[in-house]
Formats: structure tokens, sequence, C-alpha cells
């Protein structure tokens, strides 16, 4: 299954935990929404910053988005450049039944560089012709941050080894194509609360996974079983509808899965970690 489908169908089957907390205006939503929904053919990965811009709306007052990891950005009405304006976000079901369209826009921000979210859906003209984003699904980074090295969406793929690297996360470079699998994910460089291993321990080990920015790099010699590829984040987004789970963190073996690198090397078995420290 390519990632995209993976990621829809882990988005429908959570959405029966929201049924409960439907916002108030959901019923009202757009049919445009639910029209695009089936189809994920198109679908991609975007940052975004708001239009600042003063005129009338809907000519302004919109958000400016751009597909990640591409030069450029095929707009609504065909034609490419660096951003594309677009008017309004259809929220998908899910997005409304979370309640968490407010959120979304908060994490927008100005700037493209050290915006809060990442935004999967894709663009059509709208009714009134100047584009609107069909948004399926959203990951927001508790803090901001300039945005540094590629996106990536990396998740637990359930690999467990009796020696260390172990090649426990499955890595999907956005907008292009197939997974890959790394060794751990290091965050030393993400700021603040973005670090938690709690937090990012279940946005990992979920279907949804956790869209991070940052570039891999190759140790040597890294434990028994030879090299390991680290994942060096410097963002992390976790699925905005992941505060309103409940439920314990997965269960996981007796490695170090959500442990720091032992001192002079890396673990001896269970699954990749998930590291907070320098990684020497």
């Amino acid at each position: 299954m390519s990632p995209h489908r993976t990621l829809v169908a882990a988005s429908l089957a959570i959405a029966p935990l929201f049924a409960g907390c439907l916002a108030s205006d959901a019923s009202s939503a757009p049919e445009a929404t639910a029209e695009h929904e089936a189809d994920i053919s198109f679908a991609t990965y975007y940052t975004a910053r708001q239009d600042l811009r003063r005129c009338a709306y809907p000519l302004c007052g919109g958000i400016f988005v751009s597909a990640v990891n591409q030069d450029r950005t095929v707009c609504a009405d065909g034609t490419l450049a660096d951003e594309c304006y677009v008017a309004d976000i259809q929220f998908s079901s899910l997005l409304m039944l979370a309640g968490v369209d407010g959120t979304i826009r908060e994490a927008i921000g100005e700037k493209r560089e050290s915006t809060r979210a990442v935004l999967f859906g894709d663009l059509f003209p709208g009714q009134s012709g100047l584009g609107s984003l069909s948004l399926r699904f959203a990951w927001v980074a508790l803090e901001p941050a300039e945005l540094r090295g590629a996106f990536h969406r990396v998740w637990h793929n359930g690999v467990v080894c009796v020696a260390a690297p172990c090649p426990s996360f499955d890595q999907e470079h956005l907008n292009d194509g197939l997974p890959r699998t790394i060794h751990e994910v290091e965050f030393k460089e993400v700021p603040g609360n973005g670090r938690d291993d709690f937090d990012s321990g279940r946005a990992l080990f979920s279907s949804l996974g956790m869209i991070l920015t940052g570039q891999n790099v190759v140790l040597e010699n890294y434990g028994p079983a030879g090299d390991a590829t680290v994942l060096q984040a410097t963002q992390a987004f976790l699925p905005v509808v992941l505060p309103a789970i409940r439920g314990a963190r997965a269960p996981v073996d007796s490695g170090p899965i959500l442990g720091r690198r032992p001192p002079g090397g890396g673990g001896g078995g269970g699954s990749g970690g998930i590291l907070n420290t320098n990684v020497e």
C-alpha cells in the first residue's frame, strides 16, 4: 500500500473517536470537502503562510501554500508558481469532528519558513475561482523554529532486532514517492517541547506518523549490526488530532525504543531509538 493510502486509511480509522466532539458548525461544511475526500490521487503536502495584504476578501485574507520538497507548486488553475494563493480551506470530516480547525489556522503563521503547520490536501478552484485547499489532514509543531532540511514523514514499522542498529522506522520523503527504512531519529535540534519522548513516541507509533524536517546521516560502526542511518531532526510536527486521543503509550519491547543512546555506541537490541542527546 502506498504511503498516501496508508495515511488516509489511518485517518479514517480514528475518525469514530471524535464522533462525540463534532464542532457546532460542522453540519454546514461546504459539500466540496466531501466530494474531494474520497479521491487522494492529487493530494500534496504543503506549508503555508497567512495573507496579510490589505484588500477585500476573497481577493485577500486567505493563505499562500507551497508544496514541500519541491521547487514549484501546481496551483488550483494548473499554473506553476513558487507559492499559490487560496481563498479558503475546506476541512475534512475528520478535522471537523476533532474540532481542530482553529488550531490549524493559528499554527500556519505569517512566514512559511517558520510555520508550525504541515498541510496534506489538494487545490481546486472553489466557488470564488481564486483557489481552495481541500485539507485532508495536518501536523502541528508545538513551538516555532526555522525550517531546515527536507520534509519527511516517519513512523515505527514494528521491526525489532536482537542487535543494534535496528531498521525500525519507515521514512517517506514527502511529495517524492516510496518510503525507505532508517534506524534512529535524533531530536536534539528540535526546539523545546518538541523533544518530549512521550509525545514523540505516541506519534511515531501511530499510523499517522510524525513529520520531521532534517537530514539523514550515516554513522559507521554504530553497533554490532553495523552502520546506522539516523535522521537528525530540526523540527517536529505532531498529528493535529493526537492531543485528543485518549490512551496509554504504545507498548514497547525491552530494548531502548524511547530511551537515549547508551554511552559508547548503539543499543544492544530492541527497536531503533529516539535520541535527545548528541550522536557521536
